[in-house]
């Protein structure tokens, strides 16, 4: 039985009410010694406070629910705590469209509800896209999530590109008008393959990279990029060009996180910036910088695939330079694939009169449809993902010829590729196989360009080749029964006639001009090793210099040019 006595009598308190019609503070007032409740006094529209959360810093949120005005679409959002009862919260809250009444003490007693009020539901808080706890957030901020789950998780970082990552068109069309033009299509199959790999390097621990199509201004390598993007997005909108600067291409890395980055035209970009940005857009964390109260703030880090376009190859834009080059860690991170098959980037037409029918075709399909595949991909990605996309990698690994470690590192990333692609299969409606063959046959245009992928190797034989060039015939050498007193500031060594077993010249090369022209940033036992492998540099019983009948120890080789069989293209 429940005591009367026990029950506390019922006293009227000041309260806030959330309904339809907005936020409300319902006050008290007297009226002849009676406490009464005060006429509401409106604060603001709508906002139904659903939790509260804290991000990587640490800094804490609280997270709302309002109706947009113009889509009359419920959103939801979390609002910083420092920003509570601040002009800039208050513009943060405007800008959503809320109204938010004003008068000071309107305001102060709005500020006390949104600290005060509401459910005290616990959220994750996240600045960056791509995984997390298991669900995928995009780039506008949308969230893929299990059905199975409950982590409830609010995107608060950058959403400059949300309307760029917006479903446009049905993803039969996507497939009708777009997908389907990958069969036969090598390039195109990379282009998706590299799409729909992008969120699987995280589930896999893969490290970041990219593919670089190079190739003639009009063979379609744009449309190949709009065809890769078209799978997240509006490609006009979210396709980049490589005309920026690195802390702008690791902001939208970040923002792109477990995702696709494209960046086309590689000639606007200054030389410099080429090896600086691959770097890092491939470390993928941004530089360390410090905090208002000391210490450093949390550094953004992120991961993602990289799809590059332009006429020329990175290499060949950065060479000539004395500060920088494209040395074989980048090569391997951006592997160049020349993007002409047989209709510029097409290996069939697919009934198109020509390859720039079809072109623009596949740019205005990808105008209309696009942001439908990439979420029905995600969708289908469970925790059986990671081994069966192992499993395709493996696969496509078998078919490799023996490679060398750089050369088996780029491998796998095609491997990824081709893997995403057959897994893709139920989103693309192509035919199983037709994506691993599409990837494979780029690998070996790779493959037929950089041999077996030794890229310092090489660089190594084509620099020492471009030295004997210009200098092999040249004063800089002098004959070997020169006994003429020679004033040759620029002495390079001497040329031996009919030396070699070929009847080729020997040339004698001092050690000084040897490790600067011809070795430059390479170490001179690497450059050694790599000459001699090839039969050009004559190695002699102890060390690498020899003395014969004349002052001094020389560096020699045999010929002008490389033994036949490691002449390079």
């Amino acid at each position: 039985m429940i005591n009367i006595a026990d029950i506390e009598p019922f006293t009227i308190k000041p309260r806030y009410v959330c309904d339809s019609r907005g936020v409300f503070y319902i006050g008290t007032k007297t009226i002849e010694g009676e406490t009464a409740e005060a006429d509401p006094l409106r604060l603001s529209d709508t906002i139904d406070l659903v939790g509260s959360g804290a991000d990587a810093d640490g800094n804490y949120y609280r997270v709302i629910q309002y109706r947009d005005k113009l889509t009359r679409q419920n959103k939801t959002a979390a609002i910083p705590a420092a920003d509570i009862g601040t002009n800039q919260g208050w513009q943060r809250l405007q800008a959503w469209g809320i109204t938010i009444l004003s008068g000071r003490t309107k305001r102060e007693r709005l500020a006390d509800y949104l600290q005060e009020q509401g459910s005290k539901t616990q959220y994750i808080i996240t600045q960056t896209a791509g995984w997390n706890n298991g669900a995928y957030i995009l780039p506008s901020g949308e969230i893929i999530q299990p059905s199975n789950q409950d982590t409830k998780i609010i995107y608060h970082g950058d959403k400059s590109q949300a309307a760029a990552y917006q479903q446009s068109g049905s993803l039969e069309q996507w497939q009708a008008e777009i997908a389907q033009y990958a069969a036969g299509n090598s390039r195109l199959c990379l282009a998706l393959g590299t799409a729909f790999a992008a969120p699987l390097l995280s589930l896999l621990n893969a490290e970041a990279g990219g593919f670089h199509l190079y190739g003639d201004s009009s063979d379609g390598k744009t449309t190949a990029a709009r065809v890769a993007l078209s799978v997240w997005g509006n490609p006009s909108e979210t396709l980049m060009t490589w005309q920026g600067t690195g802390l702008a291409f690791s902001n939208t890395a970040a923002a792109r996180n477990d995702g696709l980055l494209v960046l086309d035209e590689i000639n606007q970009a200054a030389p410099r910036v080429i090896g600086n940005t691959v770097y890092g857009i491939m470390n993928g964390i941004n530089k360390a910088q410090g905090a208002k109260d000391g210490g450093n703030r949390h550094q953004s880090r992120w991961r993602v695939l990289l799809l590059s376009t332009g006429e020329k190859t990175p290499d060949s834009i950065m060479q000539g330079l004395h500060d920088t080059e494209w040395n074989a860690g980048q090569a391997a991170r951006l592997p160049s694939i020349p993007a002409f098959a047989k209709h510029g980037i097409y290996d069939t037409l697919h009934h198109h009169a020509s390859g720039a029918e079809l072109s623009e075709h596949l740019q205005q399909a990808a105008a209309h449809y696009h942001g439908t595949a990439g979420c029905a991909f995600i969708r289908q990605i469970n925790t059986d993902t990671p081994a069966k996309v192992q499993e395709r990698i493996n696969a496509f690994m078998q078919t490799m010829p023996e490679l060398s470690g750089q050369a088996r590192r780029v491998a796998k990333r095609f491997a990824l590729a081709a893997a995403a692609l057959e897994l893709a299969a139920p989103v693309t409606s192509l035919a199983a196989g037709v994506g691993m063959a599409g990837v494979k046959q780029c690998f070996d245009a790779w493959l037929a360009r950089t041999g077996a992928g030794k890229h310092e190797d090489m660089r190594i034989i084509k620099q020492t080749g471009d030295f004997m060039q210009v200098n092999a015939d040249s004063l800089r050498f002098i004959g070997w029964n020169d006994q003429q007193p020679h004033t040759n500031t620029n002495h390079a060594g001497y040329r031996k006639e009919a030396a070699t077993q070929d009847g080729e010249p020997q040339y004698w090369i001092i050690p000084a001009v040897f490790e600067s022209e011809i070795c430059q940033s390479f170490e001179t036992q690497k450059v050694c090793a790599v000459l001699n492998e090839i039969g050009w540099l004559v190695k002699p019983e102890k060390g690498w210099k020899q003395k014969k009948y004349r002052k001094g120890r020389f560096y020699v080789l045999e010929g002008i040019e490389p033994p036949e069989s490691t002449n390079q293209d």
